[in-house]
């Protein structure tokens, strides 16, 4: 008869062989984050002030030839941008709508992604798929972008006349 029970972090597996001599073996793993390449249920919460920067990290300290990272919008997952070191690939894109014009840049040496001059409509859900030669991570960040009190002088002149 064989269990095994998943929870957390952790695996519990336990073996029971039934024969003259019993033997009864608990194997007991700890799987550290994104271990086996899993993608975990972690939302990084970011907040900002409209018209602020914002880096979105990919935690690599610097990327491998042989590295892809992409960075996908959304639940449609729209493609951001990707690194694909051995085709010399190092592209941002926009999106349909148009709301990340000119807003895009990435870190050449990370594929960290910057957001400049933040607006509502960089609030969302961004998605990063890191592959690499013998494991492949994903992350997630959840944006807020708040208001920013100042705002632009069309702003500043619009609020005032109404």
């Amino acid at each position: 008869m064989e269990q095994s029970m998943k929870s957390g972090s952790y695996l519990y597996l336990q073996l029971y062989r039934d024969t003259k001599n019993t033997f009864r073996i608990v194997l007991f793993l700890l799987l550290l984050n994104d271990a086996f390449a899993a993608e975990t249920d972690k939302v990084k919460v970011v907040s900002v002030k409209e018209g602020e920067n914002v880096a979105l990290r990919t935690g690599e300290t610097e990327i491998q030839r042989g590295d892809k990272i992409l960075w996908m919008y959304g639940d449609e997952r729209t493609l951001l941008a990707e690194i694909h070191m051995r085709n010399k690939i190092f592209e941002t894109y926009n999106t349909d709508d148009g709301r990340f014009s000119d807003s895009l840049e990435l870190d050449k040496y990370t594929g960290s992604l910057v957001i400049r001059n933040t607006k509502s409509t960089h609030s969302g859900v961004y998605h990063l798929k890191i592959i690499k030669k013998d494991a492949t991570v994903y992350k997630r960040f959840q944006v807020n972008i708040n208001g920013g009190g100042e705002g632009t002088l069309a702003q500043k002149v619009s609020k005032r006349d109404s």
